[in-house]
């Protein structure tokens, strides 16, 4: 997902900048001199420094520093993933405050928005079992996305809904709660309004599938 493109995504990434104001980026982290010895943020591998801070690179105080930093470079970054930056923010983030906690949720809200608002087919784009797998390391309940899936009803959400289903069928991992909430009845309307709406539509075979599997 290019947050360049997206408004919500990058509004929410500003956002999050100015939570962690308080806390000013290092330019450079101390480390392990057998490992790293003094490192450049700017010249450090993304996924290593997700990795290291807090371990052998910097302190917990340097991960807080830097989530923005890497929360932004886990969605432009292809050397970088979102799973592993937020499984190690919620590794420390028990003492952050509430601000600086809700705007890391928020950037996870937008990013999800905006997951929603495009079909998983299009090029580089990313299906919803990806992205639920990912958010789910910051270890929150799935509650919060499903709420805005559900007041997404549109024709690329719908295509989202129809495609974790049958994932979930050929054996994709996928939260016991959110399979709960897919087969809900709410939902199997919604597959079977979908299929009606857009039975010409490219993804007619996944919705029809995804009725079946649900029905």
């Amino acid at each position: 997902m290019d947050v360049q493109t997206d408004a919500g995504v990058d509004a929410a990434l500003w956002g999050l900048e100015a939570a962690f104001v308080a806390h000013p980026p290092p330019r450079s982290l101390a480390g392990c001199p057998h490992c790293h010895g003094e490192v450049r943020v700017a010249d450090a591998d993304p996924l290593t420094l997700a990795l290291a801070l807090g371990n052998t690179l910097g302190t917990a105080d340097d991960l807080r520093a830097l989530t923005p930093f890497l929360l932004r470079r886990a969605l432009t970054d292809e050397r970088l993933d979102l799973r592993t930056v937020l499984g190690r923010i919620a590794e420390t983030w028990a003492d952050w405050t509430d601000l600086e906690r809700d705007a890391v949720r928020d950037v996870v809200d937008a990013v999800w928005s905006a997951l929603l608002d495009t079909h998983p087919d299009v090029p580089d784009g990313a299906t919803a079992v990806a992205m639920l797998d990912g958010i789910g390391a910051l270890g929150d309940p799935p509650d919060r996305l499903l709420a805005i899936w559900e007041y997404k009803e549109i024709a690329s959400a719908d295509h989202h809904l129809a495609e974790l289903v049958v994932d979930a069928f050929y054996g994709a991992r996928v939260d016991e709660r959110v399979l709960a909430w897919a087969r809900a009845l709410p939902q199997r309307e919604r597959l079977e309004r979908a299929r009606e709406r857009d039975a010409g539509q490219r993804w007619a075979g996944t919705l029809a599938a995804a009725c079946d599997l649900v029905g």
